[in-house]
């Protein structure tokens, strides 16, 4: 334990012994929250583990920890109060939403930036001290997650929500907030925005090299139930030609490895225990070391320059490649208007051995932020309340909540968003980037420095031991 933590623990030690001292029969005293923070005075009620705030007015303050500057709350009173406002309309709705809820259920919200660290510091040492800092944290999976699988978070089912709430719908079914169950445990904890997801990816293609080996197109093929690793495969290996700078797979490793993964009912970290060595994640293993290492089908991995590696399919040069909305705008804005010179299609990710397409999964849930309630929060259900009716500032119409405008403007053609709606929602869930390290697999990978240095199996065995490690100390 370095100094600086011994400190603030100490800190924090001193910091509790006040409060609670403050808190006895004895004593009646206001509480003017930690010292990090600068809130109205409150009239703290008497409570064993029940942390309430409220305003010298009757109001109840409830804070929300976030680790960046957000709009809008009860500190602004003009929609310019944010510096980076884009969208006048929706910032105004936003603005009169805090005075709706704010009247409805007589309370005083307030964002506060607790910053990155800050706010990683704050959660465990906060929450354990009987004190939160915070009525609801919105936090990153990575570190909000320890928290809550400590039970240092309130379900929602403990709040009274039951499966009839729109909190409970299906993914992409909901219209103003979605929940996330942890595999393995039995209720909710964490709670988010609902929003049409532009940011799930799939596998773009040179539709037009497609047909200049008279292939069927992709999406063709997975409307049929026809599209998987076999076929992919094929389908690589016909299109690459190495004289002409041509490979049939060039993109980012790390999204393809997740979506392979997500196809084959693969993970590397599902939960407390790690998966590199169960049966289906080496398949998925040995199927990337057939593409880059044998059929070498798959472009060899340039570690010093990230965006060469998928963006040349900018200049045809690549069968399939990772594809989102955001890097097909950034094509579009280099295009300046112009004509693309060939035909891109978007098609999920082959669907491996042990999936369906019915049921493969398409996007990690894990990649969203999301809020949870710590523990000793009083009246929780008021607070998750008050959180709902604040995100609902569209009044459930979703033509304001989504800007489906944009996304569409960036599909580049109706069949892509299609099929692109026939998979979102599928949300699954995979710890390996929420470790605190990324996995990499260029010792596994042929790459510009050099052939792969292990196989599959070496990977697979020499990394288990580096997951289970940080899955260890992550869950302890």
């Amino acid at each position: 334990m370095n100094i600086k933590r011994i400190l603030v623990l100490i800190l924090v030690a001193v910091t509790v012994i006040i409060l609670l001292a403050a808190c006895t029969e004895e004593v009646e005293e206001e509480y003017d929250g930690p010292p990090t923070f600068s809130p109205p005075d409150y009239d703290l009620p008497e409570k064993g583990n029940d942390v309430i705030r409220l305003l010298p007015d009757g109001r109840r303050h409830i804070i929300i920890g976030t680790f960046y500057d957000t709009y809008y709350d009860s500190t602004h009173t003009s929609i310019y109060d944010n510096p980076s406002i884009s969208d006048p309309e929706t910032a105004q709705m936003a603005l009169d939403r805090v005075r709706y809820v704010e009247e409805k259920y007589n309370v005083y919200i307030e964002f506060v930036n607790m910053t990155w660290d800050g706010i990683i510091e704050n959660i465990p040492i906060s929450i354990m001290s009987g004190i939160p800092d915070a009525d609801v944290y919105w936090v990153e999976p990575q570190f909000g997650l320890s928290p809550v699988l400590n039970n240092m978070a309130q379900s929602l089912e403990s709040m009274g929500l039951d499966s009839t709430h729109d909190v409970f719908a299906p993914a992409g079914q909901n219209v103003v907030m979605e929940t996330l169950l942890i595999p393995g445990m039995e209720n909710h904890y964490f709670f988010a925005p609902s929003a049409f997801n532009v940011d799930m990816y799939m596998l773009g293609y040179n539709r037009e090299l497609i047909q200049l080996h008279s292939l069927e197109d992709p999406q063709t093929l997975w409307y049929r139930g026809e599209w998987t690793w076999d076929k992919f495969r094929e389908y690589c290996r016909i299109l690459t030609n190495p004289a002409q700078n041509i490979y049939g797979y060039s993109g980012f490793w790390t999204n393809f490895l997740e979506g392979m993964l997500f196809s084959n009912d693969a993970s590397f970290a599902p939960g407390p225990i790690q998966h590199l060595t169960s049966p289906e994640t080496l398949e998925v293993l040995d199927f990337i070391n057939v593409l880059y290492n044998v059929d070498k089908s798959a472009r060899p991995w340039d570690p010093g320059d990230w965006d060469i590696n998928n963006n040349l399919f900018r200049e045809g040069l690549s069968g399939f490649w990772i594809a989102v909305p955001w890097i097909n705008q950034q094509w579009s804005d280099l295009l300046a208007g112009q004509p693309a010179p060939f035909d891109v299609g978007m098609v999920p990710y082959p669907v491996g051995p042990r999936s369906t397409a019915e049921t493969m999964k398409t996007f990690n849930a894990l990649t969203n932020k999301y809020y949870f309630i710590p523990r000793y929060i009083q009246d929780a259900r008021q607070v998750f309340d008050v959180m709902y009716d604040l995100t609902n500032w569209f009044d459930g119409d979703l033509e304001y909540r989504d800007d489906l405008l944009w996304f569409e403007n960036h599909m580049i053609s109706q069949a892509n968003i299609d099929i692109y709606i026939d998979v979102v929602g599928r949300n699954g869930f995979e710890l390996m980037m929420s470790l605190g390290f990324g996995p990499s697999l260029d010792s596994m990978i042929e790459n510009t420095t050099g052939p792969a240095e292990m196989t599959p199996a070496q990977y697979a065995e020499t990394f288990s031991l580096v997951f289970q490690d940080a899955l260890d100390n992550y869950f302890r």
